[in-house]
């Protein structure tokens, strides 16, 4: 298995352990924000959490974002992979809440609330 692949399960059981980002009904009453950036034009993989689940995404260009609401407190995770230096960074309307950078080869970061 590689190292990606290690990174990415141990992502997901740590997501399953402390559950979706909202599974509440209702309108969303926090703006999440998940932001990507780093040296290199594209980053290998994200992985984050939203509302209903886990998403992953690879070959992802940088700069990078997504928003959605969220109705309560929230746990919210969120990683990426990518050459030289990556940064993760979440956003709880429009405040930043947790923030990381990795560098490497790859770099790996994981930002969470």
């Amino acid at each position: 298995m590689t190292s990606k692949a290690i990174f990415v399960v141990a992502l997901t059981a740590f997501a399953a352990t402390v559950g979706p980002a909202a599974t509440a009904q209702g309108a969303p009453d926090t703006q999440v924000t998940y932001q990507v950036s780093g040296a290199a034009p594209v980053a290998d993989y994200i992985s984050y959490q939203v509302a209903d689940g886990q998403t992953q995404q690879a070959q992802v260009p940088l700069p990078w974002k997504t928003h959605f609401g969220v109705v309560g407190n929230r746990v919210l995770v969120m990683s990426a992979q990518g050459a030289g230096s990556i940064t993760c960074t979440i956003l709880l309307d429009g405040k930043v809440v947790s923030q990381a950078t990795a560098h490497g080869a790859p770099a790996r970061t994981v930002c969470s609330t």
